[in-house]
C-alpha cells in the first residue's frame, strides 16, 4: 500500500546549529499574546464546569496570573510600536448615517 510518507527522519534534519532565530521578535510576542487569550478562555470554560471549590479557587488564581502576564506582553507590545491601538468597537452612529 502506498501511502507517500516520508518515512524515518534523521535527528540531525530537525537540529541545527543556528544561532539566529527563524522567527522575528514581534511574531514570537503576538503569538505568546494569542496564547495568553486563549489560556484565559480555557481556565474560565474549566472553572465554570468544575463542581469542586477547591479547583475554582485555584482556577480563579490563576486566571488572575495569566491577565496578569498578558497585561505585560500586551504593554510591551505597544512600547515597542508593534501594536499601536487595540481594536475599537464600531460606531453605529457612524453607520446609520451614511
Amino acid at each position: 500500500m502506498e501511502e507517500d510518507l516520508l518515512g524515518t527522519v534523521t535527528v540531525s534534519m530537525e537540529v541545527t546549529d543556528s544561532t539566529i532565530s527563524p522567527f522575528s521578535d514581534k511574531f514570537i510576542m503576538s503569538m505568546i499574546n494569542v496564547l495568553n487569550s486563549v489560556d484565559i478562555l480555557l481556565l474560565s470554560h474549566a472553572l465554570s464546569l468544575s463542581m469542586r471549590l477547591d479547583l475554582t479557587t485555584h482556577y480563579a488564581k490563576i486566571i488572575g496570573e495569566v491577565m496578569s502576564y498578558a497585561k505585560d506582553t500586551f504593554d510591551l507590545l505597544v512600547e515597542r510600536k508593534w501594536l499601536e491601538q487595540p481594536p475599537l468597537t464600531t460606531n453605529r452612529k457612524q453607520l446609520t448615517q451614511s
